[in-house]
């Protein structure tokens, strides 16, 4: 690991440590509008995939707050109410230009993911510029640093894998001393792993992606400065 990727690991953690009550809350009230959108009968599952779309991008923008040491509230998770239809078109544009390069084979489709992970911090940072502008700006700004982002998710991935074999580990022993019926054994790891994952393990890694990404734009803005320096003279 670099040294700069480990100083960003290590602010992350810090940031983590200091403001992990609103960043949990905040995650919370995310997700608990999701899963209550989908109680709703017919257009459930639709109605919380739309408001995951804009509520995703109001906590992304709580995260660059925390980073950047400005001033937030868990509310402002509601705060891009007005640029649902943007924030909704973002989601899906990506998703569909992900899934065209996964029909060529699985590695153009990771590439793709990887180019237009950053999109919804450019979106949450200026949410009037518009969905290909978001997605070409990622592009841009991810080029050169797919495997450090690689790195990232497949740790995310692996902690996710782990709280899966735990859990799976409880109800095995659990059966040793009660047995239980067949849906428990379903039921109860797959909450679990779901619980720690929306709840736990998103925030946190949703956190160092948002650093990473501040720390990208940082870059950009001096090698940008450095450019016009060196035209002046």
């Amino acid at each position: 690991m670099k040294k700069q990727e480990y100083k960003i690991w290590l602010d992350t953690n810090n940031l983590y440590s200091n403001n992990r009550t609103s960043v949990l809350v905040s995650s919370f009230v995310v997700w608990a509008c999701v899963f209550i959108a989908m109680l709703f009968p017919l257009f459930g599952f639709g109605l919380a995939f739309f408001l995951m779309c804009t509520l995703c991008i109001g906590f992304k923008k709580i995260v660059l707050d925390i980073i950047r040491n400005e001033q937030y509230k868990v509310e402002n998770v509601f705060d891009y109410y007005r640029f649902c239809i943007s924030a909704f078109c973002l989601r899906v544009c990506s998703m569909l230009l992900i899934a065209l390069w996964s029909l060529l084979l699985i590695v153009p489709g990771i590439i793709c993911g990887l180019n237009y992970a950053l999109a919804p911090y450019i979106f949450a940072d200026e949410p009037k510029v518009g969905t290909l502008a978001c997605l070409e700006k990622s592009k841009k700004l991810v080029y050169g640093h797919r495997a450090e982002l690689l790195i990232i998710f497949l740790i995310e991935a692996l902690f996710v894998a782990l709280v899966a074999t735990l859990a799976s580990c409880f109800v095995i022993i659990f059966n040793f001393i009660v047995v239980m019926p067949q849906w428990f054994n379903i039921v109860v790891p797959i909450a679990i792993t779901l619980f720690a994952l929306f709840v736990v393990i998103m925030p946190y890694f949703e956190m160092l992606v948002g650093n990473y990404y501040n720390n990208l734009i940082k870059q950009s803005v001096v090698k940008k400065s450095a450019k016009s320096v060196s035209t002046k003279k």
